[in-house]
């Protein structure tokens, strides 16, 4: 460009900046916080009470929201709450009852212990037999911060040497 007149070099050199710019918004960087791709379980109260065990029954109080890295705490629309439905929620922990990444979420979790998870889509609905809520995409990643409030042991659970 040396060998161009001063004003047209100042005015090629603003066109080039102009199109870098625009450019630029054309191709975003890649985000801070991307979609995750394994499970991350943040504990935020330890729990002092009884471990949830395969077979038994876990009554938990969740509330889930469609991950969003631009959200606050990566949290986008909230979906599911399941004070909504009035009580705490109650299923027979390891059997697939609940999302795969709730349950792995859910591993050595003890009674008062409150966890977030960020679940991948491959441990979410995507591969699941329950279906998302209405106009969720199946592949959605997810938040979803849960209470286990409680764990009974069923009289008729396989034990391990039997």
């Amino acid at each position: 460009m040396s060998y161009l007149h001063p004003t047209t070099r100042r005015i090629a050199l603003k066109i080039l900046g102009f199109a870098l710019l625009c450019l630029g918004m054309a191709m975003p960087l890649a985000p801070a916080h991307s979609a995750p791709t394994e499970l991350e379980v943040m504990e935020h109260t330890p729990g002092n009470g009884a471990e949830v065990q395969r077979g038994w029954f876990a009554t938990i109080r969740y509330t889930g929201w469609i991950y969003d890295e631009k959200g606050a705490n990566l949290k986008g629309a909230q979906f599911i709450n399941s004070d909504d439905k009035g009580r705490p929620v109650t299923f027979v922990y390891g059997y697939k009852r609940a999302l795969p990444g709730i349950e792995k979420g859910m591993e050595g979790m003890k009674v008062g212990a409150r966890r977030t998870l960020i679940i991948p889509p491959k441990l979410g609905f995507a591969s699941s037999r329950q279906n998302p809520p209405e106009g969720m995409p199946r592949d959605a990643a997810l938040v979803i911060e849960l209470e286990l409030l409680d764990v009974v042991p069923q009289s008729n659970v396989n034990r391990p040497d039997e």
